[in-house]
């Protein structure tokens, strides 16, 4: 089934409103990610193939500000209230199975997807690519998936002014998921000063750059702003910094991550969003599950009033063993 654009129509004048809850209410939730769940999952399920490693959040929804809708069409299910659209696309793809052109598949129908029903604009992305470090060179999973993303994003009209805030991990399963929230108006892309930005880095990564930006922001009800953090690591400028060594990439990670909140509260004019607190959610990737009681205990330290989910992961370069990702208001 497919609903058109008209079938509803937006609150005049009103900004978003999303939280990320632990919690699960299908009334008014656009998305509930369910880490080792399962991959046929109907929305508002979020499945990924990924356990869960422990955390203040055992389940992330995504909570919109009033009742929702779905729908699906082929591959793609999606919910969506007045303001945000949540899309989710699944495709079996084994370690066997060449991830660009499902990648390419799945950006173009899920964009299509949203244009149809009013939501034009990407605001954040999630993917899990089975063994995404599998391969050499340009025929590695991880730049494989790459090229098939940056194909669909280019076919349908996709600059790189237009580029969300996104993550990219790989799981031990067999499925792609393409899990992307879409809004009515645009958000603000953000760069990290510390880093090059990701779709201008180096042939040396591959045949076509990822896609996405460090960071974007959206308006939200009650005149607060909306902070996606993208998925971020132990890389300064391109290059990755203390290879397999999980302590030092967190301090590195933290760096990267004050100077991306420092960059966001002074270009929004929002002092607020300099730091994660209580408004904040932290979904941290961890290659090996045994080092996750350490990660945990030194963001908390870091970071006390924020919420943590911990969750096992491969990264998408092999010498880097945990990424973090966040949302905050402020």
């Amino acid at each position: 089934m497919r609903v058109q654009a008209d079938d509803w129509t937006p609150t005049a004048g009103r900004s978003p409103q999303l939280t990320v809850t632990g919690g699960s209410d299908a009334r008014s939730e656009l998305g509930r990610f369910d880490f080792a769940g399962d991959a046929t999952a109907q929305p508002p399920a979020l499945a990924t193939e990924l356990p869960w490693l422990g955390g203040d959040l055992a389940a992330e929804g995504w909570r919109a500000g009033a009742s929702v809708r779905y729908g699906s069409d082929g591959e793609a299910g999606w919910v969506a209230d007045d303001h945000l659209l949540m899309l989710s696309w699944t495709r079996a793809c084994g370690p066997e199975t060449d991830p660009a052109p499902p990648a390419e598949a799945a950006y173009r129908q899920l964009l299509q997807h949203a244009r149809d029903l009013g939501y034009p604009h990407l605001l954040r992305a999630w993917h899990v690519v089975p063994a995404i470090n599998q391969g050499s060179g340009d025929a590695e999973r991880y730049r494989r998936f790459c090229l098939g993303r940056a194909r669909g994003l280019e076919r349908e009209g996709i600059d790189e002014d237009q580029l969300c805030a996104a993550s990219a991990v790989g799981s031990a399963g067999r499925h792609l998921f393409v899990h992307c929230l879409a809004g009515r108006n645009p958000g603000t892309p953000l760069e990290n000063p510390r880093q090059v930005a990701a779709y201008r880095y180096p042939r040396q990564y591959g045949p076509r750059s990822p896609s996405f930006a460090r960071a974007l922001a959206i308006p939200m009800r009650g005149g607060e702003q909306g902070l996606f953090v993208s998925g971020t690591a132990s890389i300064v400028g391109h290059a990755t910094r203390h290879p397999h060594d999980t302590p030092a990439q967190l301090e590195e990670t933290l760096l990267n991550l004050h100077a991306l909140l420092g960059e966001a509260a002074q270009r929004l004019g929002r002092p607020g969003l300099a730091r994660f607190g209580l408004a904040s959610a932290l979904r941290v990737y961890v290659r090996d599950p045994t080092e996750w009681p350490r990660v945990e205990a030194r963001l908390r330290r870091e970071w006390p009033d924020a919420r943590l989910l911990g969750v096992r992961a491969d990264i998408c370069r092999a010498e880097l063993t945990l990424e973090i990702e966040a949302f905050q208001r402020g």
